[in-house]
């Protein structure tokens, strides 16, 4: 695999097993929250929660990224380019608040910082900012691209090639309560 789709980063890091085994071996039907997603998923209140933050620039939607350099490839929500900065915006369901960003839901955080480094090196921009907005409570949270998210970001995805490039599972989550509603759960290896 030359390149490693952003969205299985996200799922690695919720559980590295599964992603590994959607890749791998087949792909996951769309469960039922990726169908309420898309249902949800509204250009009008990105672009509106865009300009209530008074983020000014050029808004493109639905934005091709690629790093040579990672070796990964996406496509984000919006990005919003002023001169030679941007801002990334993701549209989530419900992420919670910000220290369940860096906890519970730190998958979320994982795609989203694979999302700036791949913008930045796609468009030769520095992404200052990426606003997560959680759909379901119309709110928002606001993080930076941090040296510290970028490497552990890194060390994932270095991780996730190792183990497709190996065709060596990798370990599965340690949350059993992810295994229950999991669509490999019946094939999963111990």
């Amino acid at each position: 695999m030359d390149y490693i789709p952003i969205s299985m980063i996200k799922e690695y890091t919720y559980c590295p097993r599964q992603a590994y085994l959607k890749i791998m071996i087949m792909k996951e039907p769309p469960t039922e929250s990726m169908k309420y997603a898309k249902q949800v998923s509204n250009t009008e209140n990105v672009i509106k929660s865009i300009r209530e933050q008074g983020i000014e620039g050029e808004v493109s939607l639905e934005v091709p990224v690629k790093s040579a350099k990672l070796g990964i490839v996406g496509r984000v929500d919006a990005v919003v380019v002023n001169k030679n900065r941007a801002v990334i915006i993701e549209a989530k369901l419900n992420i919670g608040n910000k220290k369940k960003l860096y906890t519970r839901y730190s998958h979320v955080l994982a795609q989203a910082t694979a999302y700036a480094m791949a913008l930045e090196e796609t468009m030769k921009v520095t992404v200052d900012k990426i606003i997560i907005i959680n759909q379901e409570k119309e709110t928002t949270i606001t993080i930076r691209p941090t040296p510290n998210l970028r490497k552990w970001t890194e060390r994932t995805i270095q991780d996730m090639r190792k183990h497709i490039q190996n065709q060596e599972p990798p370990p599965k989550t340690t949350n059993k309560a992810k295994c229950k509603a999991c669509y490999f759960k019946d094939i999963c290896p111990p």
